[in-house]
């Protein structure tokens, strides 16, 4: 029991020593995991995203900036967009099937 505990210590450890480069690369895994599954996201799903996107696009940019080379602010700006478009078309996409849903499920051709 000892031993699984000093071992989640240690991982909980490594886990906040966060670089700048794990940053970008965990931003950039973050967003492309939410175009893998935003067809699915519920709302609670979609909240829960907004969180994550605040903590990578405010909190730990901050913590961050003084360190990224304007490549990396470059790449940080684009997932940026590319998730506030996801969120955009999800939008989109659930606007329509709930005006579908009104219109019982006829669509016009």
């Amino acid at each position: 029991m000892r031993k699984i505990l000093c071992v989640c210590l240690v991982m909980l450890a490594l886990s906040a020593c966060q670089t700048k480069d794990s940053y970008v690369k965990d931003f950039k895994e973050f967003v492309e995991d939410v175009e893998m599954k935003m067809s699915d996201y519920t709302d609670k799903d979609w909240e829960s995203a907004e969180k994550k996107f605040t903590d990578f696009s405010t909190n730990k940019y901050v913590k961050f900036e003084e360190e990224l080379s304007v490549e990396e602010k470059a790449e940080i700006v684009k997932l940026q967009a590319t998730y506030t478009g996801l969120k955009i078309k999800s939008g989109i996409k659930n606007a329509s099937k709930k005006v579908d849903e009104f219109l019982g499920g006829k669509k016009k051709d």
